[in-house]
């Protein structure tokens, strides 16, 4: 089954007027584009970028979380964004410096909130904190799934509020066996 339609239709394009709107819109777009398209099969995707280099091991393994695998700048003009892809896991993750994590929520929910038919959409994940270093801090999640199938898609935001954050947004997709 093909998601391309699905994929473009839920892009979305648009006048944001703050350079916070424009991160997360470039996030959304990114996110969807790389992880939530590729998911299915992600070693595809780790050979999409080999014209650009990927990042140092010592670089890299900041948003590998210690696991091997690569990471990737993700050139755009509303700022700094990595592709990380851990080896041998079927996840992808997309990391943001700076974003409206407002509207970065917003987008993502309506990327993954609505999944095309067969797919159903559940939210299984909404959880906040606090911290000095983060601010207050949101992690959704959403498992898509099939009935009568073990694997489920999850596909995870957590965002920070905090302009001290050494990250602010954090989207990854994942396949899950239950």
């Amino acid at each position: 089954m093909s998601l391309e339609p699905f994929w473009s239709l839920h892009v979305y394009e648009g006048c944001l007027t703050s350079e916070g709107d424009d991160q997360a819109n470039s996030f959304a777009k990114i996110y969807a584009s790389l992880c939530m398209k590729n998911l299915p099969n992600l070693e595809a995707l780790r050979e999409k970028p080999r014209p650009i280099p990927s990042l140092p091991t010592e670089k890299a393994a900041l948003f590998l979380a210690g696991n091997p695998g690569d990471a990737w700048s993700v050139p755009d003009k509303y700022g700094t964004f990595v592709l990380a892809l851990p080896s041998g896991k079927i996840f992808c993750a997309v990391h943001v410096r700076r974003a409206s994590t407002e509207t970065a929520i917003k987008l993502f929910t309506g990327l993954v909130a609505n999944p095309p038919s067969p797919f159903t959409s559940t939210l299984v994940k909404n959880e906040q904190t606090h911290s000095p270093s983060n601010g207050q801090t949101q992690t959704l999640s959403y498992e898509w799934s099939v009935p009568s199938t073990t694997r489920k898609m999850l596909f995870t935001i957590t965002t920070a509020t905090s302009e001290s954050a050494q990250l602010q947004v954090l989207g990854s997709a994942t396949i899950i066996s239950q």
